[in-house]
């Protein structure tokens, strides 16, 4: 048993259909945009984590580089110990309060590290009560470093190429850093002793090498305002003094002249230069921070576009679907239903009254009537019946004429 389908429902088949692949289309670039919104917003949130937790990797730097320096036996640095740890504990507070509310990857990885800074406390006992070894000392410092720039904090999956190179620069700048904390701590706890204790001397070396190639590669990701940025860091006289100093230690060949790199000034130096790569550091934070806003703002755009455009393309498909009901469908529906009138009650009450009444007393039926707004095509078929329902009058007309005319002269017809 066949089924009829209505030109409606086949028209609203056809609209349907046609929707609902535009709107998957959409639906499909609409959620690419998402995912750049997303993205975008979860770099610039990871940036502004990443800021503060370098914030406090800074802090245990310069922790670090003031503690190995008393055991080393600078004594004055032990004045002021207690200022630069306040100060790393202020770092943590504030890291700790950058973390409340977030409960991503990111996030809980963080959180993990700062667990592992419960040692801090013995090597900070231990470095007060004189049982701390500089070696252990630094080593535990250089851990919990370590520990804290583990976390990949997300930077690396940003999909846009110039907030991935910002990320790649900031993190390169940050071992960078760190390669400098530790020259900074590791001669200013060997300068005193006049030498450099066991295979300091190698690691000296390599952690000089180190910062020097991290610089090296710091200049392919980051743009030339970056760069410049970063020579200005690099090119301030308490710089050039440290690597002069670094210059002597290197040329020593593992001995250590404390005339030649003063253990206070060298410390001043290299915590004036950290100081300076921490600006830079900021700096690129927010390079990071601003990118991913603008690329936050863009894809807000597109998403707000896309939805109007999805809208838009609704209500003109709406109004394409009414305007195929209003100039088909329904005039068709109203044209058959006075067919089905004509053919069963005007047609044949009007040829009655023809073949009773005699030609010209009866009127010929009225037209057939269709909306305003009717396709064409609707009415080329109303004007087809009409055709055919004035024939059928015509023909009744002429018969009607023909049974008078024999009525009249019988012979006529013989």
């Amino acid at each position: 048993m066949s089924v009829h389908v209505t030109i409606r429902a086949r028209l609203l088949r056809i609209l349907v259909l046609a929707l609902a692949v535009l709107l998957a289309l959409l639906g499909a670039a609409a959620a690419e945009q998402f995912s750049a919104y997303r993205n975008a917003a979860v770099t610039a949130a990871n940036a502004r984590l990443s800021g503060t937790l370098q914030g406090l990797v800074h802090a245990l730097q310069k922790e670090r580089g003031l503690t190995v320096g008393h055991l080393g036996g600078v004594r004055q640095f032990r004045d002021g110990l207690p200022a630069r740890r306040r100060a790393t504990d202020t770092a943590r507070t504030r890291l700790e309060a950058a973390l409340r509310g977030r409960d991503d990857a990111v996030a809980a990885a963080v959180r993990a590290s700062l667990r592992r800074l419960g040692a801090l406390a013995a090597i900070r006992r231990h470095a007060d009560d004189g049982t701390a070894t500089l070696n252990e000392t630094f080593d535990g410092f250089t851990a919990a470093i370590t520990v804290l720039d583990r976390p990949g904090l997300g930077l690396d999956d940003a999909r846009d190429g110039r907030l991935r190179a910002a990320c790649q620069a900031l993190r390169t700048l940050g071992s960078a850093k760190e390669f400098t904390g530790e020259e900074h701590a590791l001669l200013l706890g060997a300068v005193p002793a006049g030498r450099f204790r066991a295979d300091d001397y190698i690691r000296f070396l390599q952690l000089r090498a180190g910062r020097l190639a991290a610089l090296e590669s710091f200049g392919r990701s980051a743009t030339a305002a970056q760069r410049r940025r970063l020579d200005a860091a690099l090119g301030t006289p308490a710089t050039a003094r440290a690597l002069a100093y670094e210059g002597a230690a290197v040329r020593g060949g593992g001995r250590l002249d404390a005339r030649a790199i003063p253990p206070v000034t060298w410390w001043a130096s290299m915590t004036s230069t950290l100081n300076g790569l921490r600006a830079v550091q900021l700096s690129l934070g927010r390079d990071v921070e601003d990118r991913a806003a603008e690329l936050e703002g863009t894809a807000r755009r597109d998403l707000l576009l896309f939805a109007l455009f999805a809208l838009g393309t609704v209500a003109a498909l709406g109004r394409l679907a009414l305007d195929c009901v209003r100039s088909v469908s329904t005039p068709l529906g109203a044209l058959a239903a006075q067919v089905r009138e004509v053919s069963g009650v005007r047609l044949p009450r009007t040829l009655a009254a023809v073949r009773h009444g005699g030609p010209g007393r009866t009127p010929p039926p009225a037209p057939l009537v269709v909306p305003d707004r009717a396709a064409p095509e609707v009415v080329q078929v109303a004007e087809a019946f009409e055709r055919v329902q004035r024939l059928a009058y015509d023909l009744a007309v002429e018969q009607a004429v023909l049974r008078r005319d024999a009525a009249a002269d019988p012979a006529a017809l013989a």
